[in-house]
């Protein structure tokens, strides 16, 4: 396993792309329209922005799966953090599907323990890659 970088963006984005495009809690969030893919896009690299700024994002050492971790105990409200929730809001979830990531959000909130713990947002495989196990030695 080793540490992503701000390089490796396009590569985690990728993976999580693939490994998300026909999960039912991301396209409950994500607008469905014709630009269900660039929406999708605009979550992934959101994901990993917040991760890069928040927590940790790691590959596998081929490269073939990520998992992104936000630590919470790191997470604060900050200009860039509001710049990237209002881009989401508009280009991926389209402003009426913004009550429902508020709604999901707040009710996942209430389960958090509140003892300080990593939350593991996405682990994603390469689609022909997935059942030989990379997910879970990352």
């Amino acid at each position: 396993m080793i540490r992503a970088n701000y390089k490796d963006k396009d590569r985690v984005v990728t993976i999580l792309i693939n490994s998300f495009a026909d999960n039912k809690s991301v396209n409950y969030i994500i607008k469905q329209d014709k630009k269900k893919y660039q929406r999708l896009m605009s979550l992934m690299e959101y994901s990993f922005d917040v991760c890069y700024l928040f927590g940790d994002i790691f590959l596998s050492e081929d490269k073939k799966a990520c998992a992104l971790i936000v630590l919470p105990e790191k997470k604060k409200t900050t200009l860039q953090s509001i710049i990237l929730d209002v881009k989401l809001a508009i280009s991926c979830m389209g402003l009426g599907n913004l009550k429902k990531a508020m709604d999901r959000e707040a009710a996942i909130k209430i389960n958090h323990t509140k003892v300080p713990m990593c939350y593991l947002w996405f682990i994603g495989v390469e689609t022909n890659e997935q059942g030989k196990g990379i997910g879970s030695k990352l």
